[in-house]
């Protein structure tokens, strides 16, 4: 095993955790955008009040893309195992 496929397979992983970890970080940030303004107008400056609807909506999140992402990871870990089995033989 060559530097640049040890390159390419490290690219690959990081790739797919940036890609695994997206909507959940785009949903939390929209979420605390949208509290954060709630609370700016209001006036009213409660840590539950920013917590709460945060932690809902990436549950929503997870409970909407799990079986997107189960795919993701599985697609990867057989191309992986196919490479590492077609390394070895």
């Amino acid at each position: 095993m060559n530097a640049a496929a040890v390159v390419a397979a490290a690219r690959e992983m990081l790739l797919l955790t940036l890609l695994l970890a997206s909507p959940f970080l785009a949903v939390a940030i929209l979420a605390s955008l949208i509290i954060g303004l709630l609370q700016a107008t209001t006036r009213m400056n409660d840590l539950t009040l920013s917590f709460v609807p945060r932690f809902f909506a990436v549950l929503l999140v997870i409970y909407l893309t799990s079986s997107w992402a189960g795919a993701q990871l599985t697609a990867y870990i057989e191309r992986s195992a196919g490479a590492a089995h077609a390394l070895f033989e």
